[in-house]
């Protein structure tokens, strides 16, 4: 289970990507390359994969695995917390791309540096099975730093959809 998080537009943009997708540390990626393509599974056959362009309203989309909901509710912001403004946008006002939501996510962003160490007991536990831990501390904050990112590089005077898929 994962929030796939999406910014959308009503004017379509174009994009680059190969169709091949990976999961990493809790989440889902499409890898744009044929080379991350050759990276990520250097035996395998690709002579029918192709780098193609293509239009979509997505200006940002984002995958991360439901394991980071319980730090994620460790992060207040004012009355709400990360939990909120990520997971359930459209529950607490936020349908669309705006100043106060991007001011949100920011101050989460901060919360999640500032307060590092009371934050990762809160991190999931490694899987007995694959060694692996599916989702950390750093994943959250590199999921909220790109929608930072994202949401300050928009003209917010256009109506930017804000999308929350869990």
């Amino acid at each position: 289970m994962s929030l796939d998080l999406y910014i959308t537009s009503k004017t379509p943009i174009r994009k680059r990507g190969t169709g091949v997708y990976v999961r990493e540390n809790g989440r889902t990626l499409e890898l744009k390359t044929l080379n991350e393509v050759i990276d990520h599974f250097p035996d395998a056959d690709i002579s029918h994969i192709k780098e193609y362009v293509y239009e979509t309203d997505e200006v940002w989309h984002e995958n991360i695995t439901h394991n980071m909901t319980e730090m994620a509710n460790h992060v207040p912001i004012g009355e709400l917390t990360l939990y909120d403004y990520l997971w359930r946008p459209k529950k607490h006002g936020f349908e669309r791309a705006s100043v106060d939501y991007m001011k949100g996510v920011f101050e989460g962003l901060l919360y999640l540096k500032k307060h590092k160490e009371e934050l990762l007991p809160y991190e999931p536990p490694i899987d007995s099975e694959t060694g692996e831990r599916w989702g950390s501390y750093d994943l959250l904050v590199s999921f909220c730093a790109s929608l930072v990112k994202c949401l300050m590089e928009l003209d917010l005077s256009q109506k930017f959809e804000i999308e929350s898929d869990v």
